[in-house]
C-alpha cells in the first residue's frame, strides 16, 4: 500500500507506525515533515515551510497556516501529476500543512491525529485584557486549523480520553481514543541497569529520583519540583537526583524558545549540586537506563497532554509521583500503581518524596502495578493493532 504521513516534526506520534509500516515491507512511504525538523529516514521525504521573502514577515494566524499548506501541496503536486496516488493519509492536526490535501488526494482514506484543543482562558482571570485577547485570537486560528483538520478526515483520534474530551462536545463521538503505545520490552526492569554520567556511574543500589521533560519550565512543573529536591536533599544525604531535559520554554504561554528556569534554579532552589545531575534530552536508549535505576520518578505537569516519560517510567516499574490532575488520574490511581500530589505545594512534593523512599513495600506494589497497567492498557502491539484498523477501515 501507499502511504502519506504528514507530521511537522516528523515521525513524532507516528514513530511506531511508521516503523512498523516499514519493516512489514511491501508498502510504500512518503514522509513529509517542516524545514529544521527532519531526520535521515529510509524512504522518500518531502519538506515543506513557510516561503518567506527577504524583508518581509512572516505571515501569522490563519494567513500562516494557508502558506505552510500551500507549500506542502506546490511540493507533493509533482508526484500526483506523475500518478503517484496514496492509499492512505495520516495527517498531525498541527499548523496547516495539510489544508489542501483533500484537493491533491481526492480519493485517499485520511486519518487525522488531533493532539489538542485550544481552550480560552476564563474571562473571570482576565487581568491584562490585552493579552486575554491575544490569547483568544491565537486559539481561534489555532482551532480553526485543526478543524479544517478534521473535516477532511474520514476518520480522527485521541490518545487520550482527555485530549477527547477537550474538543467541543458534538465533535466527540467521531474522535476515537486510541494510544501510540508503549514498547514494553524496551521500557522493562533491569535491576544491573548502569547509567554513566560524567565520571559517575549509578546503579540500583543507589537513591535516585529521575525527572524527565522536554523544557524546564513552569507547565511541567520544573520550578516546583527543584524546590522540592532541594528539601529532600537536606534531609537524605545519599540522594541523587538525575534530570533530563533541555534549558528551554516549549509549553509555556509566551516562552516558546526561551531559555528555561536552569539559571533560576541555580539561584534560587537551594538543591546541593554534587547530587544533582542535568544530563539534557537523552538518547533513549540512555533514557531508558536513566529509569531502570531509578527508585522514584516525578511527574509534574499542568493538565495538558500526558507525557511519554510517565507511561515509560510505569512501563519500565518506577514508583511514579504525579500532578493529581485529569490527565493523569487517566492513567494513576493514588496508592494503587502510583502517587498522586498537588503540583504546585513544593511542601506536599517533598513529603510524598520522602515517605516513598522510606517505605520499600510501598514501592515494590506500586512498581508492580504500575507494569501491569502499562501492559493491560498501552502494550504497543495493542496500539498498532487498534491504530492499523482505524487507518485501513
Amino acid at each position: 500500500m501507499r502511504y502519506l504521513m504528514i507530521h511537522d516534526a516528523f515521525p513524532g506520534q507516528f514513530i511506531h507506525l511508521f516503523r512498523h509500516l516499514h519493516r512489514a515491507g511491501g508498502n510504500e512511504i512518503v514522509a513529509a515533515s517542516r524545514k529544521g525538523s527532519t531526520l535521515d529516514l529510509p524512504v522518500k521525504q518531502i519538506v515543506y515551510d513557510i516561503p518567506v521573502k527577504e524583508g518581509e514577515a512572516p505571515p501569522n494566524g490563519t494567513a500562516a497556516a494557508i502558506a505552510l499548506g500551500h507549500d506542502l501541496y506546490s511540493k507533493l503536486k509533482p508526484l500526483a501529476d506523475d500518478g503517484w496516488q496514496p492509499d492512505c493519509i495520516l495527517i498531525h492536526a498541527s499548523r496547516g500543512a495539510s489544508y489542501f490535501i483533500r484537493e491533491l488526494f481526492p480519493k485517499a482514506r485520511i486519518t487525522t491525529l488531533l493532539e489538542w484543543y485550544y481552550r480560552d482562558p476564563a474571562v473571570g482571570s482576565v487581568r491584562d485584557a490585552r493579552a486575554f485577547y491575544q490569547a483568544c485570537a491565537s486559539n481561534i486560528a489555532l482551532n480553526g486549523v485543526i478543524a479544517r483538520d478534521f473535516d477532511q478526515a474520514d476518520a480522527a483520534y485521541a490518545a487520550t480520553q482527555f485530549q477527547k474530551v477537550q474538543f467541543p462536545a458534538r465533535l466527540q463521538p467521531s474522535i476515537e481514543v486510541c494510544h501510540e503505545g508503549i514498547n514494553v520490552d524496551l521500557y522493562s526492569p533491569d535491576p544491573d541497569a548502569t547509567l554513566t554520567v560524567g565520571d559517575k556511574v549509578f546503579d540500583r543500589s543507589m537513591e535516585i529520583i529521575t525527572y524527565a521533560a522536554r523544557g524546564m519550565e513552569k507547565s511541567r512543573g520544573f520550578p516546583q519540583f527543584m524546590l522540592a529536591i532541594a528539601e529532600v536533599q537536606k534531609q537524605r544525604p545519599n540522594c541523587h537526583v538525575i534530570i533530563a531535559a533541555k534549558d528551554r520554554i516549549c509549553y509555556d504561554p509566551g516562552g516558546r524558545g526561551k531559555e528555561g528556569y536552569k539559571k533560576w534554579a541555580e539561584q534560587t532552589a537551594g538543591y546541593d549540586p554534587a547530587r544533582t545531575h542535568f544530563v539534557g534530552l537523552l538518547p533513549e536508549r540512555e533514557f531508558v537506563k536513566m529509569l531502570q535505576i531509578s527508585r522514584l520518578h516525578v511527574y509534574l505537569s499542568i493538565p495538558f497532554v500526558l507525557s511519554w516519560s510517565c507511561l515509560n517510567a510505569m512501563s519500565v516499574g518506577v514508583p511514579v509521583l504525579a500532578s493529581d490532575n485529569g490527565p493523569v488520574r487517566e492513567v494513576i490511581t493514588d496508592g494503587e500503581n502510583g502517587l498522586l500530589v498537588d503540583s504546585n505545594n513544593v511542601a506536599a512534593i517533598a513529603g510524598r518524596m520522602i515517605e516513598t523512599l522510606d517505605d520499600q513495600k510501598l514501592c515494590s506494589n506500586l512498581s508492580n502495578n504500575a507494569r501491569e497497567t502499562i501492559l493491560d492498557r498501552f502494550k504497543l502491539e495493542d496500539a498498532l493493532t487498534a491504530q492499523l484498523a482505524l487507518i485501513h477501515r
